[in-house]
Formats: C-alpha cells, sequence, structure tokens
C-alpha cells in the first residue's frame, strides 16, 4: 500500500521542485511588494513540506492514506479525463476564439459532463464564469486577456 503512496509523493516532489525553479525565474519583489514569483514560490515550498511530512508519517507507519491499495475507481477517472481533456481543448481555443467564449465553451462542458441537468443554472454559471471573470480581471483589474477573432 505504502509503495503508490510513496511514488505519488515523489512525483509531488519533482512538481514542486519544477514550480519552485520556474517561479525564482521571476522577480519574488518589485517595488510595491510581491513580484510575479512570490506565490508560486512560496506555494510551492510549502506543498513540498506538506509532502515530505505526509512521506515521513508514511515512513512512520502514522499516516491515514486509507485502508486499501491505491486504486482509481471508473466514475473518479472518467471525471479526471473529462476535465483534462477540457482544459486542453479550452487553452487550444483561447487565443483563437478569445477568454470569454473558451471559458464559455469549457464550462458548459464541464458541467453537463459532470452531470448538472439544470440548463438554467448552468447558463449562470457559465455567463457568471466567463463573461463575468473576463469583465473582472480586464475592466477593474486591468489584467490583459485574449479577445480572439470574434472580438468579444
Amino acid at each position: 500500500m505504502t509503495r503508490g503512496w510513496q511514488a505519488a509523493i515523489v512525483v509531488l516532489l519533482v512538481l514542486f521542485g519544477v514550480f519552485a525553479y520556474e517561479s525564482l525565474q521571476l522577480s519574488l519583489r518589485d517595488a510595491i511588494g510581491p513580484g510575479a514569483g512570490f506565490f508560486p514560490f512560496w506555494l510551492s515550498v510549502l506543498g513540498a513540506v506538506l509532502a515530505l511530512l505526509l512521506l515521513a508519517q508514511l515512513k512512520l507507519g502514522r499516516a491515514i492514506v486509507g485502508t486499501g491499495e491505491l486504486t482509481f475507481d471508473r466514475a473518479g477517472l472518467r471525471n479526471v479525463t473529462l476535465v483534462l481533456a477540457g482544459v486542453i481543448v479550452a487553452t487550444a481555443l483561447l487565443e483563437l476564439v478569445g477568454f470569454r467564449l473558451a471559458m464559455l465553451l469549457l464550462l458548459i462542458y464541464l458541467l453537463a459532463g459532470l452531470g448538472v441537468r439544470n440548463w438554467l443554472a448552468m447558463a449562470i454559471v457559465a455567463g457568471a464564469g466567463s463573461f463575468g471573470v473576463y469583465h473582472v480581471f480586464y475592466d477593474l483589474l486591468k489584467v490583459p486577456l485574449p479577445v480572439g477573432i470574434f472580438g468579444f
């Protein structure tokens, strides 16, 4: 049982190490406070510390990681695959159709794929999650986001 968890923790440690290295390529501080690399760096350090604590608990036999082997059920694997495929397609469409349409399509796809059947709720969540988030970031926070070929 612990071999699977140890392997997963090692993968997480490598991932956190890559994130820490990449965030150090950005500035940790700038003139007005934390720089672009500040939060990614410290989140990767925190993740690595927590992973090391879990590894130590596994070594001492005190970790609460379940009673069975590290296995995946079909429904969980299906949901992870749906989300991953949706994010990949949305990322590919981002520059072409813009943030609003890419996120609108992604949210509708995810909500429908994960079992939401209330179309009104889907429309509200997808609209707020795409057009609403766009206007918060673009208009209020002045973060440039892709507009796409349609111009909206």
